[in-house]
């Protein structure tokens, strides 16, 4: 008799054991299972906020499934005491683990007075219409400063203007910042993302930072596409060694005030527009978009092919490139066919 009830009673330890097993993998589970969230979910978590006040929002704004459970297991496995206050944000998804993980590590969601994305190959009056379109300033404002002596001096831009200096990233404010001070941020972080012994580089391929920088622009103004960028600067570096015009129409339409979108032959015959490199030799006056880091380096690396000429495929949106005229006429013959 006594056997069988330690039997019983081993057995009846056993099954506690496996079910408080499968509970717990349950759990662990449960805490890693994600939810997908349709759109961001803002979360106020205040300095001495209880633990189920905290659980019970999260349920509510459709975070965790349980709140009871999640507080259960911020009970039972962490520690509450560690969890952050402030303002987070949480997107796509979210498990409760990966909300603990957040809450402790403090990840908190700063709301901005200005954020602002500068896209590679934005010209300074995109930029400033982005930021007057924002409500960040007024045109009066921003505009002047493109050729602001003074400002240029203060920021030791080796140029007349400030094209091609605005490094193109996204910019936050805890407040709404003067125009001097977006452009002195746009700069400095211009300085920072430069090429490591870049000016040293561009020196000794017989280049100023300013020519450089106008070198990098057109790279960035003829194409996005990584790998065409040292193509397109192998492009420009032979067509200067030889002396030949750049012709390079990104460059002849920024010197055209009133552009409206349609290249014409008398904009191709200015040569009143100092950015007309259909006519002028060279490397235009001054940059005419914001370059990449990528287009920046493109400069010092340029492939070796022999290329002289390239045509944009508008099908692909790709870049045809060739050695010769004959091979560059030809390629464009047969796109005009394929139009027509």
């Amino acid at each position: 008799m006594k056997l069988r009830f330690i039997a019983a009673l081993v057995l009846l330890i056993a099954a506690v054991g496996i079910c408080a097993l499968w509970l717990l993998n349950s759990f662990i589970d449960w805490s890693e299972r994600e939810k997908a969230l349709i759109e961001p979910v803002v979360i106020d978590f205040s300095q001495g906020q209880s633990l189920r006040k905290l659980s019970e929002n999260l349920a509510q704004a459709g975070m965790i499934d349980e709140a009871e459970l999640f507080e259960l297991w911020v009970r039972l496995f962490e520690d509450y005491t560690k969890f952050q206050a402030g303002t987070y944000r949480f997107e796509k998804n979210a498990s409760p683990d990966s909300i603990i993980k957040t809450f402790m590590a403090g990840k908190i969601f700063a709301v901005y007075a200005l954020e602002i994305t500068i896209p590679e190959g934005f010209t300074f009056h995109q930029i400033a219409e982005r930021l007057v379109a924002k409500g960040a300033m007024r045109p009066e404002e921003i505009f002047p400063l493109l050729r602001d002596s003074a400002l240029l001096a203060e920021l030791k831009i080796p140029s007349p203007a400030l094209e091609g200096f605005l490094f193109p990233a996204t910019y936050r404010f805890a407040r709404m910042p003067a125009p001097k001070e977006f452009v002195a941020e746009a700069v400095k972080t211009f300085w920072e993302k430069l090429p490591k012994d870049y000016e040293k580089n561009l020196a000794d391929l017989g280049l100023s930072l300013k020519e450089g920088v106008i070198f990098a622009s057109l790279i960035e103004a003829e194409t996005p596409i990584a790998e065409e960028k040292p193509m397109v600067s192998e492009v420009i570096w032979n067509r200067l060694k030889s002396k030949e015009v750049l012709g390079i129409d990104s460059a002849v339409i920024y010197g055209i005030d009133d552009y409206q979108g349609d290249l014409k032959k008398k904009h191709l015959a200015d040569a009143a527009n100092p950015y007309n490199t259909r006519i002028h030799p060279g490397l235009p006056p001054t940059p005419i978009c914001s370059p990449s880091a990528a287009s920046l380096q493109a400069v010092l690396t340029p492939s070796r092919n022999g290329y002289l000429y390239y045509v944009l495929d508008p099908e692909t949106k790709q870049h045809h490139f060739s050695k010769t005229i004959e091979e560059h006429n030809a390629y464009v013959r047969k796109l005009v066919n394929h139009r027509d």
